[in-house]
């Protein structure tokens, strides 16, 4: 991911989590914020991945304002995005986060699941599992995503939320983002949209 990543003075980390890309975009600006409005997620954050040009903040997105928090080289969202309602009210508003002449960075997992084939997500749990082994070798990390993707909460998750499909992605993105790049085979199973805000 680093490679499609700029280098800056500030950036962004919207729902980061445990922090784990937080440490990637530390190496390359000066200044971090890492955003998540799960408590938890941050207490993890803050105590295994703790960097000296990084500050942990529990904040929702629409929270965030260019007024209260100023404007960033890069702002940077990886699977957060489809979580947080239509992409034409999120994307503005992230958008409006980027200073002229930044980046704004989004991967989000592509839905795949088709509503007439009820056994998809079963698929897609092996999907998964095969490209963990394939990436690092390890059976362990195979178990671990299947575990994951079969759980009932992650189709709780799914049904809930706005991910889009590859199609969609690509419309909606380029609607609210003129001028978007969509980045293919970034991650497996993730759709990578990179839009440049224009320099005043």
């Amino acid at each position: 991911m680093s490679a499609h990543l700029p280098r800056g003075k500030r950036a962004l980390d919207i729902g980061c989590g445990a922090g784990r890309h937080t440490t990637t975009l530390a190496e390359l600006f000066d200044e971090v914020v890492g955003t998540d409005p799960a408590p938890t997620m941050i207490d993890i954050a803050q105590r295994d991945r703790a960097r000296p040009n990084v500050t942990y903040q529990v904040r929702d997105a629409f929270d965030m304002t260019p007024e209260k928090d100023g404007t960033f080289d890069l702002v940077f969202a990886f699977s957060c995005v489809f979580l947080m309602g239509e992409p034409r009210q999120i994307l503005p508003h992230l958008a409006a986060l980027v200073a002229p002449g930044g980046t704004l960075v989004i991967s989000d997992p592509e839905n795949m699941i088709e509503p007439d084939r009820p056994d998809m997500q079963a698929d897609l749990a092996f999907k998964f599992a095969r490209v963990a082994y394939d990436v690092t070798g390890r059976v362990e990390n195979s178990v671990k995503a299947l575990q994951l993707f079969m759980h009932e909460n992650w189709g709780r998750i799914s049904e809930q939320s706005t991910k889009l499909s590859h199609t969609e992605f690509v419309r909606e993105y380029s609607t609210a983002l003129p001028g978007v790049e969509i980045l293919d085979d970034v991650w497996p199973g993730m759709q990578t949209a990179r839009w440049h805000k224009p320099a005043v």
